[in-house]
């Protein structure tokens, strides 16, 4: 279904489309990280997360200031940052965090309230997988709590705080006045922020397929 055809009177239809229409940049990105290896070590671990905290920290502000007052607010901004997660992280494996993610690769995409509920659907959707793949890291890595704050996301609160989002979004594009170009340009977004977490050219690390989902 295209973004065009998208209609906000029919309720809870934002987050299917969505996750349909970057269904392809998702299973590149979930490809690509596979965090579900067999042969997942420690430091390809940490590389990946420092990948993450790179690209989380120049996201996070970026998409906290286009949501604007109300969308921050509609869902507690703050208490949803990853940042401090992989950071607790990196130190529990002893790794050096990496630079911030260059800002203009954001911001050539980020600069509409909608380009932010898009950017915000693929960072809060990360979350949902991270219960099994914590267990991966345990069985795998011997991970324990300590270096798996991230993929713990927010606890039993995960499952709470994704219906929150997707109602929150659904009612934000609800009052929007051209809701499919709304619509769209979330899409848009979405797309671009799923490739973000794949280097152009960059081989996916082993092909093994991914066993779940660490992204939306």
């Amino acid at each position: 279904m295209g973004a065009r055809g998208f209609s906000a009177t029919t309720g809870g239809v934002i987050l299917p489309h969505l996750k349909a229409s970057t269904r392809e940049q998702h299973e590149r990105a979930e490809a690509h990280l596979n965090l579900m290896d067999p042969a997942l070590d420690r430091r390809r671990y940490g590389d990946v997360l420092r990948t993450m905290r790179s690209l989380y920290g120049t996201l996070e502000p970026r998409v906290g200031a286009r949501l604007g007052e109300a969308g921050r607010a509609a869902l507690d901004w703050p208490a949803r940052l990853k940042v401090p997660l992989l950071d607790r992280d990196l130190r529990a494996l002893n790794v050096a965090p990496a630079g911030d993610l260059d800002a203009g690769t954001v911001d050539v995409f980020l600069q509409h309230e909608a380009d932010a509920w898009g950017a915000a659907y693929v960072l809060e959707g990360a979350t949902l997988g991270g219960q099994l793949i914590r267990r991966h890291l345990a069985a795998q890595l011997g991970l324990e709590g300590a270096g798996t704050a991230f993929h713990g996301g927010y606890g039993p609160l995960t499952g709470p705080r994704w219906r929150t989002f997707g109602e929150a979004l659904e009612a934000r594009v609800a009052r929007d006045p051209d809701r499919a170009a709304f619509t769209e340009r979330a899409t848009d977004a979405a797309r671009r922020t799923f490739g973000l977490f794949v280097p152009p050219a960059a081989p996916s690390v082993r092909q093994a397929p991914p066993v779940t989902r660490s992204l939306t």
